[in-house]
């Protein structure tokens, strides 16, 4: 049952794919950062307008469809409970402070929030693009974009760092990177967010990610040791009981 309890791996490979992860996130951070400046110096009557009207030419209803249901788990009240069931299943195998971690993710839409009052960016219009309902609220960065980001990458983050390699937890990163990945277009195709407020989303989510998923390594790595190290000596005390025991029958 402890095995179910605690993660398996090892502080030694848990520190290697952290800093995996974090370079890759780091980098992507800053690449989209630059994008986004980019993106909206340019204004919605270039970059931003040209990428939701190739996208929105899509219309077979199933790529319709699909492009809602993203986005749907989004919208409160869902968006209140979506944490919590992202959570839950680290909760139901006792890993209490990974599930409080993940809720934790959810400072990034704070962080969204006071954003977009600073930038006050208007919404697409029915006159540019399509929009299948209107929002009143400010358009940069995209919350849908910081939430999904931020809460389903901390667990992608979680279940890549700590799990051993399994089909089971192959799935599981596949699973959580498909919201984060859809969630950017699903925006653009429902007309209520421009490429930029996407990216921009996206850039604060991951730089949100880099310094969460290093201080929660650290705190990791510092139990990791302190456990690893009470075990050795218990270790260190059979082994030299089992040597006592045959070093007589070799003597003799």
């Amino acid at each position: 049952m402890a095995a179910l309890r605690e993660p398996i791996a090892s502080p030694t490979l848990v520190a290697w794919r952290t800093r995996h992860l974090v370079g890759i996130m780091l980098a992507a951070g800053l690449l989209l950062l630059g994008l986004t400046i980019l993106a909206e110096q340019s204004g919605p009557n270039a970059v931003d307008l040209t990428a939701t009207l190739w996208l929105q030419q899509f219309t077979a209803p199933w790529f319709a469809t699909l492009m809602y249901v993203v986005s749907w788990p989004g919208f409160p009240p869902q968006s209140w409970v979506m944490p919590l069931v992202v959570a839950a299943p680290f909760a139901l195998r006792g890993m209490w402070v990974e599930a409080l971690w993940l809720l934790g993710t959810q400072v990034a839409s704070l962080v969204d929030t006071v954003l977009k009052q600073v930038v006050h960016r208007p919404r697409p219009s029915h006159d540019l693009v399509g929009v299948l309902a209107p929002l009143t609220d400010p358009s940069f960065p995209s919350g849908h974009v910081v939430q999904y980001t931020a809460l389903f990458g901390f667990a992608f983050f979680l279940i890549y760092v700590l799990a051993e390699r399994s089909t089971f937890r192959t799935i599981a990163l596949v699973l959580l990177a498909v919201p984060m990945v859809l969630v950017g277009p699903s925006r653009l195709y429902l007309g209520q967010h421009w490429l930029s407020d996407v990216l921009g989303g996206y850039a604060l989510a991951v730089l949100f990610l880099v310094p969460y998923c290093w201080a929660y390594a650290k705190w990791r790595l510092e139990r990791g040791r302190h456990h690893w190290g009470s075990r050795k000596p218990r270790r260190l005390r059979e082994t030299g009981r089992t040597r006592a025991h045959r070093s007589p029958s070799v003597t003799l």
